[in-house]
């Protein structure tokens, strides 16, 4: 009866140490976040931000693949801006994160949500260890209204600030009959891509003819490199085959400011364009030139000229030849730099500097072999000091060693300067030693053994 009585107990305690571990797990697992970063009423035609962080235990070791999702009644976009790197502690767990922004541009008012949005990447679960994982983002909602006064809900031209400027190549009013005028019109948008903006209407008065050119769409940045506003530059080429005076129309462009709640106007001036009749050109008469005389042929011109087309050549080939020659010791020599041993040591010390122990590890084994430092402990032994060779230990324990110990910091500063005077005592020893017989460590193949007798057999 005792056992049965505490089997309720039991149980309890066994649900809440599950509930106690997967809550650790959970803690620890990667998510993400979405964030609407336009504040206030949004209306039609407005470009709509919305942040969305990826977050994931320790730090990343591949990014995550943002994708371009579609949204139906919406125009979709995301800048090429870099991410932005995140920190964040939860529940006393330190998480990395990257943040990408998407503009959003809805063309009707209504409701949205974010579709179904999974994102891959690969983490450090484990130090030093890839683990691939994905997050999918929460369905974040917002609500657009209609613009104040528009028809029907459409959506209109929605933006912080529009401003329209033209210019024209040449006068307008000093034309004459077959010249051509160029009209360029720059449209500026503050929190609009430049995609958004309306095309301006640049119409031709009857009897010009007019080209319009592929439109040129920009961003005008500030200087942290955020963007400011679209820009959208148009260019039609007016042409005008008959004289007298035409008018060129005004550019009007009506658009909804959200932070007043205003609709307002932005424009450029029409032109009046003075087309004159053509000047007229007058042709002289006069009598037929007289067929030019012949000359005799220069023989002592073109023999010159021969014998110095020839003597540049001959010179041209030289110097070819030189460069060529010049080029391939060139070449020469920088691989002999390349593949020297102050060269392979300079590695070790660049690792040291930047405080790379992987590398450090790759060029202290590529140095070692190429001048036969092998095992380089031994070499660390007979030509380092103390200092450096404790350091030398610590590195390769850091290394090589337990995880607890790979966390630990080796003095780089030590190692960088103790090696460079470990490889000058290692150069003065081997160059006092050029004089005397090479020494063979390893024992012979066939040893000759005195006391051995030989008798046929």
């Amino acid at each position: 009866m005792s056992a049965l009585s505490n089997l309720p107990r039991l149980v309890t305690w066994l649900i809440g140490l599950s509930l106690w571990f997967a809550g650790d797990t959970l803690a620890a697992n990667p998510f993400a976040r979405a964030t609407l970063a336009t504040k206030g009423t949004i209306y039609a035609g407005q470009q709509v931000e919305i942040d969305i962080d990826v977050f994931v235990p320790n730090y990343f070791l591949t990014p995550p693949q943002f994708p371009l999702f579609d949204l139906q009644g919406a125009v979709v976009t995301m800048p090429d801006d870099r991410g932005l790197n995140l920190n964040e502690t939860v529940d006393g767990e330190a998480f990395s994160g990257i943040r990408k922004t998407y503009v959003i541009t809805p063309q009707a008012a209504g409701n949205y949500a974010l579709p179904t949005i999974v994102i891959p990447f690969g983490y450090a679960a484990v130090p030093g260890q890839t683990t691939q994982g994905k997050v999918t983002v929460p369905r974040l909602k917002f609500a657009v209204e209609a613009v104040p006064g528009s028809v029907g809900g459409a959506p209109g031209v929605t933006a912080g600030e529009i401003t329209i400027t033209q210019t024209f190549d040449r006068d307008p009013a000093g034309l004459h009959v077959g010249d051509a005028l160029v009209r360029t019109v720059t449209t500026r948008a503050a929190g609009l891509a430049p995609m958004m903006i309306p095309e301006p209407s640049l119409k031709a008065p009857e009897g010009v003819k007019i080209y319009q050119h592929d439109p040129v769409l920009s961003e005008e940045r500030t200087p942290r490199g955020e963007v400011a506003a679209g820009l959208r530059k148009d260019t039609a080429t007016y042409v005008f085959a008959e004289p007298g005076t035409f008018s060129l129309p005004a550019i009007t462009l009506e658009w909804f400011n959200p932070q007043s709640g205003k609709t307002e106007t932005a424009g450029a001036d029409g032109a009046q364009v003075e087309v004159g009749a053509a000047p007229a050109t007058e042709v002289a008469l006069a009598p037929p030139a007289p067929p030019p005389a012949e000359e005799p042929f220069d023989w002592l011109w073109w023999t010159a000229a021969t014998a110095a087309v020839l003597a540049f050549a001959l010179l041209v080939q030289i110097a070819a030849n030189l460069a060529g020659r010049l080029e391939t010791w060139i070449d020469a020599a920088l691989t002999r730099n390349a593949q020297s041993e102050e060269t392979a040591f300079r590695h070790v010390l660049d690792a040291c500097r930047d405080h790379d122990r992987v590398r450090l590890e790759s060029a202290l084994d590529r140095w070692s072999r190429k001048t036969g430092n092998v095992p380089l402990a031994k070499w660390v032994e007979r030509f380092a000091d103390p200092q450096t060779r404790t350091a030398f230990a610590h590195q390769r324990h850091a290394r090589y060693g337990t995880l607890q110990s790979q966390h630990q910091r080796p003095d780089f500063a030590r190692l960088r300067s103790g090696l460079k005077v470990a490889r000058r005592r290692w150069l003065e020893d081997d160059f006092s030693d050029d004089d005397s017989p090479p020494t063979d460590e390893l024992p012979d193949l066939n040893p000759v053994f005195a006391n051995a007798s030989h008798k046929p057999l």
